[in-house]
This record gives C-alpha cells, sequence and structure tokens, in this order.
C-alpha cells in the first residue's frame, strides 16, 4: 500500500502524506504479512510519479512479479501519466472496477494511445508489446468514494461502515479531518456568492442548480464554463481566495486544478464545477439536474445592479 506524498492528478487538503500513511498502517494490521506499508513516496517528497515509484521497486523486484492495481476511473487517463511508454516495461497492471466507471478491455473501450501497444487481446486481459500484461478485476464494488468519507468525517457523521475502528480513532486523536472553519449559515447564498466571483473572472455560461429536494451528494451545484486551462485555473482560485477571504473557508477538495479541463471545488453543500466546453459537452452531467430549478437569473440581476452602481460612483467621481 503507497500512499501518495502529492498526487499530479488531483489536489489534496487536509492530512499530511505522514498522517496518511499512519492511518494506511493502522487500517493494514490485521492483514500483516500480506499487506505492508511501503512509504516510498512520502520519504521521496514532492509530486508522486508512479513512474519514479516503478522504476525504484524494479531494482528489488523483477517486472513481471510487479502489479500496479489502478481503479477503471484512473484507467481511462492512463496514456497521459508521466512517461506512459515506460511505465508498460515497468510493470503489469491490473485494472479494478469501480462504482460510476466503465470496465472493458475491449479494443473499442481502450483509453485513446494504447492500443498501439497491445501484441494481443485475451478474455480478461492484454497482453502487451513490452511482455507486460494488463488485467481486468471485477470486484463487489462498495459504492462510497474518498470525497464522501471525508465529508462525513468532517461533518462528524458515521463511517464505521467502511472505515475500521483503530483508524477512526486515530482520527480522533490527531483531529486530521476536524472542520477548521464555521458553518456557512445560508448555503444558497453562499452558491450565490461563489457565481458572482467566477462571473467575476469572465466564466462562461454559468448555471446554479437547487438540488435540496434530491438526495444528493450535495445541496447546490454551480456550473460554468472557461476558454482554456489557464482560464479555469484563474476562475478556480478566485473562487477559493475570496471564500477563504470573506468566509474564512477552505474547500474539503479540489480536483483538476493542474490541467484544467474540469475544476471541481466541493465546500459540501456546495459544489463548484468549471469546464472547458468540450469536456462539458463530453459529460453532460448537467442532465442529472435537469429537474432541479435554477437561479442563475438572480446572479445576473445582481451582477446588472452592481455594474449600474459602479457606473453611477463612477460618474459622481468625474464630477468637478
Amino acid at each position: 500500500m503507497v500512499p501518495a506524498n502529492i498526487p499530479p492528478h488531483r489536489e489534496l487538503s487536509g492530512p499530511s502524506g505522514e498522517d496518511r500513511a499512519a492511518m494506511v498502517s493502522a487500517c493494514i494490521r490485521p492483514y500483516r504479512p500480506e499487506l505492508e506499508l511501503e512509504e516510498i513516496e512520502i520519504k521521496r517528497g514532492g509530486v508522486s510519479y508512479s513512474f519514479d515509484t516503478l522504476k525504484e521497486l524494479n531494482k528489488k523486484y523483477k517486472p513481471e512479479n510487479i502489479f500496479f492495481i489502478m481503479g477503471a476511473d484512473a484507467f481511462a487517463e492512463f496514456p497521459q501519466w508521466k512517461n506512459f511508454p515506460q511505465l508498460l516495461e515497468l510493470s503489469n497492471f491490473v485494472v479494478s472496477s469501480r462504482p460510476g466507471a466503465s470496465l472493458s478491455l475491449a479494443a473499442e473501450d481502450l483509453p485513446e494511445g494504447l492500443e498501439d501497444y497491445v501484441k494481443f487481446h485475451k478474455e480478461k486481459s492484454l497482453k502487451l508489446k513490452t511482455n507486460r500484461e494488463i488485467i481486468e478485476l471485477e470486484l463487489e464494488d462498495i459504492d462510497v468514494s474518498s470525497t464522501e468519507l471525508r465529508k462525513r468525517l468532517r461533518a462528524g457523521h458515521e463511517v464505521s461502515k467502511w472505515i475500521p475502528q483503530n483508524v477512526i480513532e486515530l482520527i480522533a486523536e490527531k483531529s486530521l479531518y476536524k472542520r477548521s472553519s464555521p458553518l456557512v449559515a445560508d448555503y444558497r447564498d453562499f452558491s450565490k456568492f461563489c457565481s458572482l466571483k467566477a462571473l467575476d473572472k469572465k466564466a462562461l455560461d454559468l448555471k446554479i442548480y437547487d438540488m435540496t429536494k434530491l438526495n444528493a451528494y450535495a445541496e447546490y451545484s454551480v456550473i460554468c464554463s472557461a476558454t482554456s486551462n489557464r482560464h479555469a485555473a484563474s476562475i478556480g482560485e478566485g473562487i477559493i481566495e475570496t471564500v477563504k477571504e470573506d468566509y474564512g473557508l477552505t474547500p474539503i477538495s479540489i480536483e483538476g486544478m493542474r490541467d484544467g479541463h474540469w475544476v471541481l471545488i466541493d465546500y459540501g453543500s456546495v459544489v463548484v464545477h468549471i469546464f472547458q466546453d468540450a469536456v462539458r459537452t463530453q459529460y453532460k452531467i448537467e442532465d442529472l439536474w435537469r429537474k432541479c430549478p435554477q437561479f442563475q437569473n438572480e446572479i445576473k440581476e445582481l451582477k446588472t445592479q452592481q455594474a449600474k452602481k459602479a457606473t453611477k460612483d463612477e460618474g459622481r467621481s468625474s464630477r468637478p
């Protein structure tokens, strides 16, 4: 079990790499020696790239005896990983099913760019030209995400169904997921605040969905578009900075800021999604909430009032 120090594809807030390693150690204690903690990435420091880790492990083990396990969601972006062609020489790969992610090693379902390295297809695996294999593994999936668990921990909800008791005790002892800021009094107003900050950064096609009547992860979702990676990151940074200044609130999690294709900022009851148009069209997550009320028109009215006030103030200041 290899906890990352700093994951390259998403940002982590909360416990340090050392604290997460301690949680892993506590979690696998009953399963030793079959499972062991490997702190290779924590000790190396910096961004944790799988290529660097596998290169080091190849000094201790033969590549044919190394099996790197990833979820189907991670596998979908596998060819984008650092030094992808060399990765296929350093290890075999096991791709496990994940709730909400399709799993298939059929040629037409492979991530773009992987088929060029396939020697031949088997029923549940791929033989690669590097003499390594990619193996499909169907699990009895537990439909809960790490993001949802962190949210439950910060809210003080029961998590013993998913997390061993000794890990829960460690989390409580170190206050690892203690809410570090006050609760927002009105999440509807908070979603408007985030929306206004996005529009201040020239976000496009902004929508706000009221999901309070759904049994959904969040109560409100803000969705907008950006014109480039840099624009998406700028919108995200603008929201995070001003929310911190005005509310003293930091996100539960932040994802996608580095590549800027889909930036997700999770404040618990309010989640902000910043897409580039092609990605927004591809995932169509708004279809999930098409029956939910929207109230972005209220934001447009606020922006209009702000513009009128600014024009009026400017006119006053220019008088002799």
